[in-house]
């Protein structure tokens, strides 16, 4: 984390939480949308697994990524059927699950989207 200008990164936002997770030095992974879909591109299409392993770990796993802390929120999916990984960043976040329902509500428009235009 040293080698990033904090000042470039989102905040994020949470009623009743004052300090702001990015500047926080446990747990946090920070990465840029292009790093998030090269990754979930790369484990879709088995490029970061050696020979056998894809299948094995395709078994278990779905190679995607939701998730949301205090004040941020992602979803991130491959959609084989148009070769693209979508990702949506939030910097805010209840855990009630409404600003869920409407980040999961804005994705699938922004996938609708997509498919139109890439087909």
């Amino acid at each position: 984390m040293k080698d990033i200008d904090i000042a470039n990164l989102m905040s994020g936002y949470y009623v009743g939480i004052e300090e702001d997770l990015k500047t926080e030095e446990t747990g946090l992974m920070i990465a840029t949308a292009v790093d998030v879909g090269t990754f979930i591109k790369a484990l879709n299409d088995g490029s970061v697994f050696n020979e056998g392993e894809q299948e094995i770990y395709s078994t278990i796993y779905k190679y995607e990524h939701t998730g949301l802390l205090p004040g941020y929120q992602s979803i991130a999916k491959y959609h084989e059927e148009i070769d693209t990984v979508i990702i949506q960043f939030n910097n805010t976040t209840n855990f009630e699950g409404y600003e869920w329902n409407l980040a999961e509500i804005s994705y699938g428009r922004i996938l609708k989207i997509v498919k139109r235009r890439s087909s």
